[in-house]
């Protein structure tokens, strides 16, 4: 038999995309440069991965578009006013590259893992 794609573990785990692509839009407001929102971005993208290693890429579409829709949403609503605007742009610019690596690594990590056991 068949599972279905969208498993309830699956649906868990969407709202803590959304909560995590927020949180790194809202570092790139704080951060002076890219290094912190990068680095926020790829181990969360690795804990998503960690969670869904079959389906981890859906996690990290979702993580994508909170990123990039809560950048625009602060930006536009002026909800965190910024010294260095232009590192919040470029670090939501370049999400996903970091985004889709880390779920990737968590992905592999934990498939790595399990097969040793």
């Amino acid at each position: 038999m068949k599972t279905p794609f969208l498993t309830p573990s699956l649906m868990r785990q969407l709202p803590l995309a959304v909560i995590s692509g927020l949180v790194i839009a809202a570092s790139g407001f704080f951060s002076t440069s890219v290094h912190i929102p990068f680095l926020i971005n790829i181990l969360c993208s690795a804990g998503l991965g960690w969670l869904q290693p079959q389906k981890g890429w859906l996690l990290a579409l979702v993580q994508l578009g909170a990123i990039i829709g809560g950048y625009f949403l602060i930006h536009a609503g002026e909800l965190l006013p910024t010294d260095q605007p232009d590192v919040a742009r470029f670090a939501m610019y370049l999400a996903a590259i970091p985004t889709f690596a880390g779920s990737f690594m968590g992905g592999f990590l934990k498939r790595a893992f399990l097969k040793e056991k």
